[in-house]
């Protein structure tokens, strides 16, 4: 029997470009789970930031938010370990569209159609 070795994850580093990939996987059509492997992985952590680590997300344009959102609600039901529950950084992201008056009733009804996290997309009602 073999013995992984722990090796603990280095932070992500959550910029513009970093959302920009994201958007671009989410645009580009491609089966989430056709994605590489350990891309998979290192990237897995996302699902368990803090609000506070999404503050780049005040410096894209909405259709980079909503392709997020897009790429996140996905994730969360595809990818294995993408699990976040009230966590999802799609309920920090929507919050970003809400304050600029960008949230529409379309992407609520997406969200609510992809998923089948009760936490979507506002987040916990006592939170």
């Amino acid at each position: 029997m073999a013995i992984d070795v722990w090796e603990p994850q280095k932070p992500l580093s959550i910029d513009e470009a970093l959302l920009q990939e994201l958007a671009e996987v989410s645009r580009s059509g491609e089966a989430l789970n056709d994605l590489n492997e350990t891309w998979i992985k290192d990237k897995a952590q996302l699902m368990r930031q803090e609000a506070d680590a999404f503050g780049a997300a005040e410096n894209v344009s909405d259709e980079v938010l909503v392709d997020v959102i897009h790429f996140f609600t996905l994730a969360e039901m595809q990818l294995p370990g993408w699990e976040a529950g009230n966590k999802n950084p799609v309920i920090y992201l929507v919050k970003v569209l809400k304050d600029r008056g960008a949230f529409d009733a379309e992407l609520r009804k997406w969200i609510k159609a992809n998923t089948d996290n009760r936490y979507l997309p506002y987040g916990s009602a006592l939170a």
